[in-house]
């Protein structure tokens, strides 16, 4: 079994990327294409909401049950495949997540009906938490630790990137092809397992980690990791407060990812921007380049100035800019597509920081595990947001639900920074 050293290459006095070797290239590479194709079949759905609640006579309230099962979903897939990626490793449990999604979203372009499409759109949320949290593993334990918030902002870039990509084809696929080929599209992902398979190689953290525990359980020194473990002991304290913080972080942030698109092709007269459903989706480009560029200030910023720090000024940035964008932003062609690139940066710059930290706060043994469990419970309890903006949405529109759903949220995470240890530079167990 060959592996990946994490340690840098030597010192230079150029610029920090030449200190990178190939094989931490390839293995980001690896799960920035896999998050990419991944949020590129998870964002499909929020750009075909208002056409499915026309067509099949729904409500916003039936359209978010259907994103918030698939967000719990996710969070039992980032679990289970949390573990999944500790026992097998992380290269091979981020191939058979990336088959897991790209399948289940074809599948939803058969749909007759939101039931068989809540279905298949359960099986994509369990392939993209799984894949969120083997490429994450294998990030982390990959890199070295001056590097590693570039990297994981890097990786979560990807997000940004897939979602940018799903702007820009599934309006005009809609208009021209119907919803069903935006979904079609979907299976494209699965293409990426076998150049993983034949390039990226396992951490060798992660394989000593392997063998060491072999020997001490055939020696009977120790019992075989227990993904249990986790809740008991030393763990235990980073386990509870690594899952609060991220069910308050990513809690603020899942109704505007969620409906965004549906509020900017939503009429004004129900509380949208009024735009129409091409416009909707090709308007979303702001926002992701905004994303693109926020995920990489962070990783640099966290880098330089801590991991706390940098999470305390995208939520406080994050708070500000959202309601700003909902009440001002529309009136204005120049000010919207401004505050579109200020919020996608604000809003999605600190998802770079989950990933970094929580590696940083568990063991090699359980790191799959720890970062599955508590950025994945967090992304499940989230899903009530989604669902409580949707049903607010009913009586107040969708505009003024974003506000209530995401800022007051945003001032609670502020505060569970404080919970958090500073991890910068931390060597990895």
């Amino acid at each position: 079994m060959q592996a990946v050293e994490v340690e840098a290459q030597p010192k230079s006095n150029g610029p920090w990327y030449k200190e990178i070797n190939d094989q931490q290239w390839k293995a980001l590479i690896g799960a920035f294409l896999g998050w990419a194709l991944d949020a590129f079949d998870f964002l499909l759905y929020n750009f075909v909401i208002v056409t499915l609640i026309k067509e099949w006579g729904l409500t916003t309230a039936s359209t978010g049950l259907v994103a918030s099962v698939t967000v719990v979903a996710s969070a039992l897939g980032g679990i289970v495949f949390g573990r999944v990626a500790d026992k097998i490793g992380r290269t091979k449990a981020l191939s058979l997540t990336v088959l897991i999604y790209s399948v289940a979203t074809m599948l939803c372009g058969l749909s007759p009906n939101i039931w068989f499409l809540m279905i298949f759109r359960i099986f994509v949320g369990l392939g993209m938490g799984g894949e969120w949290s083997a490429g994450a593993a294998l990030i982390s334990e990959t890199w070295p630790k001056e590097h590693r918030g570039k990297a994981m902002s890097i990786m979560q870039s990807g997000y940004a990137v897939g979602g940018l990509t799903a702007a820009l084809v599934a309006g005009p696929l809609i208009e021209a092809f119907g919803w069903r080929t935006v979904f079609f599209i979907g299976v494209l992902p699965a293409l990426l397992v076998f150049w993983i398979r034949k390039n990226v190689e396992e951490p060798k953290i992660w394989v000593e980690n392997e063998v060491k525990e072999e020997i001490e359980v055939k020696e009977d020194k120790e019992e075989k990791t227990s993904w249990f473990d986790l809740f008991r002991g030393e763990l235990l304290k980073p386990t509870i407060i690594g899952t609060i913080f991220c069910i308050v972080g990513l809690g603020a942030s899942y109704p505007i990812a969620t409906w965004l698109p549906a509020y900017l092709g939503t009429p004004v007269s129900e509380g949208g921007a009024g735009f129409n459903v091409v416009n909707a989706s090709i308007f979303m480009v702001p926002f992701y380049l905004g994303s693109i560029c926020g995920y990489i200030v962070y990783g640099f910023l966290s880098d330089k100035i801590g991991r706390k720090k940098s999470f305390a000024l995208f939520f406080a940035v994050a708070a500000i800019f959202i309601p700003t964008f909902i009440f001002t932003g529309a009136s204005n062609m120049v000010i919207f597509f401004i505050l579109m690139f200020i919020v996608g940066a604000a809003f999605c710059g600190y998802y770079g920081g989950f990933g970094t930290v929580l590696a940083e706060m568990f063991p090699t043994r359980l790191r799959g595990s720890g970062q599955g469990f508590a950025y994945n419970v967090g992304r499940g309890v989230s899903a009530f947001a989604i669902t409580g903006a949707g049903a607010i949405a009913v009586t107040t529109g969708l505009g003024t639900a974003l506000v209530y759903s995401s800022v007051g949220l945003y001032i609670l995470a502020i505060f569970a920074v404080a919970l958090l240890p500073e991890t910068k530079g931390k060597e990895l167990e």
